[in-house]
């Protein structure tokens, strides 16, 4: 981002001291404007005052900030591309999408640029990015860490979220941001055949051989609810729209030209829903919610975290669409009922992919303790 150089202070010591934040232009960071990738909303946003209490708060334990990171437009897109201001290459598989929408932070963190990459997640912009580019990444559960200084874009499902290279690294981070360490218990394990039947053959192949690599013990269910993936994928998006109007409809009525296409396309998608369509999508969430909760009381879900391995910088726009309808199909079980996602590399042949864990809301720290003991 073409932004000028300014200090931002940090504590010199401090559980974080040694680690550095690339944050996400999305957080508010004293003596920074704010874009969200986009160029008007750059334009007006003047130099911010105030850091976002998320930040701040890092900053407090020590880490040190290294620069605001690219971020897909109105952090609306998995795909790490920004008509704007360029897609960031990914490190580790440079012919692939870095994924977004926190693909800058994703991207500082694959190339040694930062210790602790800082971003959002709405409908997977922490974990599809992490599990792009061989990293760690964790969706909190929604409202643990405080939103104000974040540009919103769907409120009921954004949440900030961290995305690092060792899981050491971001152990000491959410200690420092006032996870509870309580919950770090042992894990009894879910694999549900519907997320499996969802998922591409090598991808299947390299889960399940990871699970049998690790002697790791599951219990084997038809899915965690009675709605199928595509009908959770559909309720996500709708109430997703609805709320990306809202948070951006100044923008897009006075400079919708400035938003790239696709983008504004989904954003009038969201202003032309009906009350009863989102009335029904969110009972379709709280419904999920609870069926969810129930089959996951003390057992943790472990499944890929994306359905088929990342696609090229180079796909078409149908490619892209696709990738993306079907990922937010897996991704949309944190956002619709509030979990935690800790999602984790793994190799699939050559390519790289990930696995994710997810438990009810308030197990954060378990889902890392219990990540140490099959993922490193």
């Amino acid at each position: 981002m073409p932004y000028p150089p300014s200090i931002v202070p940090s504590r010199a010591d401090g559980p974080l001291a040694g680690l550095r934040i690339a944050v996400k232009d999305l957080f508010d960071v004293a003596g920074y404007p704010t874009a969200a990738g986009n160029p008007v909303l750059l334009a007006a946003s003047g130099i911010k005052r105030e850091t976002a209490p998320v930040i701040q708060t890092l900053l407090h334990a020590g880490a040190e900030f290294v620069g605001k990171t690219n971020t897909d437009e109105l952090a609306y897109s998995l795909i790490g591309r920004n008509m704007h201001f360029g897609m960031p290459i990914n490190p580790r598989r440079p012919d692939r999408i870095p994924g977004g929408s926190s693909s800058g932070s994703a991207v500082a963190v694959a190339a040694g640029l930062a210790e602790i990459g800082v971003g959002t997640d709405t409908s997977g912009s922490i974990r599809l990015p992490a599990a792009a580019n061989g990293l760690f990444g964790w969706r909190p559960t929604h409202g643990i860490l405080n939103p104000a200084g974040v540009r919103p874009l769907a409120p009921s499902f954004d949440t900030p979220g961290l995305i690092t290279a060792d899981l050491a690294h971001l152990e000491r981070a959410m200690v420092s941001l006032g996870i509870e360490t309580k919950n770090a218990q042992e894990a009894s394990f879910i694999v549900a055949d519907d997320i499996l039947a969802h998922c591409s053959s090598d991808i299947n192949e390299g889960f399940l051989a990871m699970l049998d690599r690790r002697a790791i013990r599951f219990e084997r269910v038809s899915s965690v609810s009675s709605f199928s993936l595509s009908n959770l994928g559909r309720a996500f998006t709708t109430i997703l729209q609805r709320e990306a109007w809202l948070s951006n409809a100044d923008l897009f009525l006075r400079y919708g030209a400035s938003i790239e296409p696709s983008i504004a396309e989904r954003l009038a998608k969201g202003a032309h829903l009906s009350d009863d369509e989102v009335i029904a999508a969110k009972q379709i969430r709280i419904a999920f919610k609870n069926e969810a909760s129930a089959r996951l009381r003390n057992k943790i879900l472990i499944m890929p975290t994306l359905p088929v391995v990342v696609p090229k910088r180079d796909a078409s726009a149908e490619d892209l669409q696709h990738f993306r309808t079907r990922s937010i199909e897996l991704l949309c079980l944190s956002g619709l009922s509030g979990f935690p996602q800790l999602t984790a590399p793994l190799t699939v042949g050559t390519e790289l992919a990930s696995i994710s864990l997810l438990a009810t809301e308030g197990n954060d720290f378990q889902l890392c303790s219990v990540m140490k003991t099959i993922a490193t």
